[in-house]
């Protein structure tokens, strides 16, 4: 069975359950960077920037691994600016047996991927996101016929469920949160660290001119740009951190 695997910005991870049984030879993995999720809002220059950026080399960490992956980038000319385009243009001259996919973080984007299947009669497989530990059919047999939902309250029972910092059925350290304490100022004499600033590369230098051209309405400046976009990154910084 040939899949038309998609990955979105925020499910950068080898674990992903839209990745879990992909068969190299004949599967795709289709990333995109597309105009209206960037336009739904107007988001920071800088968190664009992170994301093409980090999508970027998860792409290339994937064809390491051998994937067969067809990225479209922001200023790719024939970018039709949504998923839905994307993945019509993928199956206008290619054959595939299913599309598979990840849950979305968001119920639009969620909205879009169920016209799919009678979109571009294929059968849609989404997948249930397992880096989250509830689902969103647990979180609505928690919330029904509350007056309130609040989430502290959620995530009470949840720290309760899967025991974290829990103390036998009491909370760690006596409180269930702490949020009065951190609305205060910081106390004077704090020793802050600097800024870490993980190193540009070539990936991230093109990243951010593409924003800067494109996204000069948007709001925030792109430099200085320190974050990490790779795991790799992510592990060099800590280091040198210690």
């Amino acid at each position: 069975m040939k899949s038309l695997r998609l990955i979105l910005a925020d499910q950068l991870t080898h674990e992903v359950s839209a990745l879990k049984d992909i068969d190299f030879a004949h599967d795709m993995v289709l990333m995109c960077e597309v105009a209206s999720e960037t336009s739904y809002v107007k988001h920071h220059k800088k968190k664009i920037a992170f994301l093409f950026s980090a999508m970027r080399h998860f792409a290339q960490e994937l064809r390491f691994k051998g994937m067969n992956v067809y990225y479209v980038k922001f200023d790719d000319p024939d970018n039709s600016g949504s998923f839905s385009s994307e993945v019509e243009r993928v199956l206008s001259d290619r054959d595939f047996d299913r599309i598979v996919t990840t849950f979305p973080g968001e119920y639009r984007v969620l909205e879009e991927i169920k016209s799919w299947q009678d979109r571009f009669e294929l059968a849609v497989e989404i997948r249930n996101d397992d880096r989250f530990l509830a689902t969103p059919e647990e979180f609505k047999k928690w919330a029904d016929g509350r007056k309130q939902v609040r989430m502290e309250y959620f995530y009470r029972d949840m720290r309760q469920s899967y025991s974290i910092l829990m103390s036998g059925h009491q909370p760690e350290g006596g409180k269930w949160n702490y949020d009065a304490e951190n609305r205060k100022p910081p106390k004077d004499g704090l020793d802050i660290p600097d800024t870490y600033s993980a190193e540009l590369d070539v990936i991230t230098q093109e990243v951010m001119a593409l924003v800067a051209e494109k996204f000069d309405d948007h709001f925030g400046d792109i430099e200085p740009f320190y974050f990490c976009v790779s795991p790799a990154k992510a592990h060099v910084g800590i280091k040198q951190i210690k």
